[in-house]
């Protein structure tokens, strides 16, 4: 090779490069044997193909793999994929086959369980799947199914649950019972912060009316010390 060449060759990355272009071509490749409509959406995948591209990979399409790779490739929603996403997440995974994918999510769904961070940016992720691109919130029974995935998978770093507060169990009676409203995502990424310090601190004396909870993890704490601990309000003094 001249010695421009190589001078220019090593500026641009020489080897890296041309790894990164091939396995760029090769996502390209296996992202166009899913899509549906070539015609009108090119860079779209759709959840028929979704769902494929899913079982091809082997994933238990209800389980917490799902959202594992579905954070990987950073879907639109759940059930869609877009070519940026798909290629770019497995680029810097640096899987661009079927196996090299299926090998590295076997590799997350082992580490999650312990991983808090890796556990927290799923959890984070699984809020943009819950909603479509219009929407600003999540509707609550979508919601409420992606909480009970999260905290009671096998895989889950933070199991919202104990021996005596079966806390995901009350949060999805609660919400279903006295809320009724979407969730924004501010109360997404509050309701992971307020399950990791229950866990540490059942008897929520962490909590007090000044904390700047949402009011919906306030309301909530107020349910659980009535209806499931049986604390009653003291009684105020009447005034003559």
């Amino acid at each position: 090779m001249p010695c421009a060449n190589m001078i220019s060759f090593l500026n641009n990355g020489g080897v890296g490069n041309q790894s990164s272009s091939a396995t760029k071509a090769n996502l390209t490749k296996l992202f166009d044997t899913y899509r549906e409509d070539v015609a009108n959406e090119p860079d779209s995948v759709g959840p028929d193909g979704t769902m494929k591209y899913f079982e091809t990979l082997g994933l238990n399409v209800e389980g917490l793999d799902v959202l594992v790779v579905s954070e990987i490739i950073q879907a639109p929603t759940m059930g869609e994929m877009s070519r940026e996403g798909f290629i770019e997440g497995w680029t810097n995974a640096g899987c661009d086959t079927i196996a090299k994918q299926k090998a590295h999510i076997g590799s997350l769904a082992q580490s999650i369980s312990t991983d808090r961070e890796l556990f927290t940016k799923v959890y984070k992720y699984t809020f943009t799947l819950g909603k479509t691109a219009s929407q600003k919130s999540v509707p609550l029974d979508v919601a409420v199914t992606y909480w009970e995935l999260l905290f009671t998978s096998p895989l889950a770093a933070v199991h919202w649950s104990t021996q005596t507060s079966p806390w995901i169990t009350w949060w999805s009676e609660f919400l279903n019972s006295q809320w009724k409203k979407s969730v924004n995502r501010d109360m997404w990424n509050e309701t992971l912060k307020f399950a990791q310090l229950t866990l540490e601190d059942e008897a929520i004396s962490f909590w007090n009316e000044e904390s700047s909870w949402p009011s919906v993890i306030d309301d909530f704490v107020e349910w659980v010390k009535k209806e499931k601990r049986g604390d009653e309000q003291e009684p105020q003094e009447m005034e003559y």
